[in-house]
């Protein structure tokens, strides 16, 4: 066992000496006090007589007794060490921000010019700033048609982890994209909670909506009133891409009400 390796299992490494030294003492304690016991039995009377009066013990008893004590000092030598092994859960305390990501999953989130989708690109995303940021609280929205919190703030990446991984737009089930709801929603779920970290409020989406410029941009001025910092990332391509859709157990390409074939693009603005 190499010197680091024996650092990392006992809290007390020097005590491993005493795994060698305690036993030997013991033996060696054992042996004058068995020299001096004879000893005095010698002062008594001669050879002969102490064996027709039943003599000293045998030495077998004595040899057992002193490996059983030496055992035991070593033992006990290596508790003292602090033998530890396994997994040991601490307290760790960091200073961070309160993050609500609203994510859009609505059906143009399916569109695959982002690979493979804009909607896996997102979950892509969302675990790639989790990881980036251990000591901040994430909270999770989906929205389309109207929004839905997910996941309360929480650093618990496991919760995170399971919401993300059956987000799709059956979901929200709602049609469309409401990006003005959801910043509301996400600006409420920040003021509900009473903290003094810094606040921020990430909409994810391809910037579809059935809203007008007016009510984005009212929701936006009150997240900001509130103390809410607001980003948005988009995703997909100017050049857009159809939706691929599932009908009659075959996916097809989904289509507007006249027969057309609809095709999704970014909106950036």
């Amino acid at each position: 066992m190499t010197p680091s390796v024996v650092v990392r299992h006992f809290e007390h490494p020097w005590a491993l000496l005493l795994v060698v030294l305690l036993p030997l003492a013991i033996v060696w304690l054992l042996g004058q006090s068995e020299v001096l016991r004879r000893s005095r039995l010698a002062r008594l009377a001669e050879a002969p007589l102490l064996s027709r009066l039943g003599g000293p013990p045998s030495a077998a008893p004595t040899r057992g007794r002193r490996i059983r004590l030496g055992l035991a000092a070593a033992l006990a030598a290596v508790a003292l060490a602090g033998p530890r092994w396994g997994i040991e859960s601490t307290m760790a305390s960091g200073e961070g921000v309160d993050v609500v990501l609203a994510l859009d999953a609505s059906l143009s989130m399916l569109a695959q010019d982002e690979r493979p989708s804009r909607l896996e690109r997102v979950k892509q995303e969302v675990r790639r700033l989790r990881a980036l940021s251990p000591n901040d609280r994430f909270a999770l929205l989906a929205f389309a048609g109207r929004s839905y919190i997910l996941s309360p703030l929480t650093i618990d990446d496991g919760a995170i982890e399971l919401f993300l991984d059956n987000l799709d737009p059956s979901v929200v089930g709602q049609a469309g994209s409401s990006m003005s709801r959801t910043i509301r929603q996400g600006t409420e779920l920040l003021d509900a909670v009473q903290a003094d970290a810094g606040r921020a409020l990430v909409v994810m989406t391809d910037g579809e909506s059935w809203e007008t410029s007016e009510e984005l941009t009212e929701a936006a001025r009150a997240a900001r009133q509130a103390g809410v910092t607001l980003v948005t990332v988009g995703f997909g391509t100017a050049e857009g891409a159809t939706i691929p859709v599932q009908e009659d157990g075959r996916m097809t390409e989904k289509r507007d009400e006249t027969g057309r074939v609809v095709v999704t693009r970014h909106d950036p603005t």
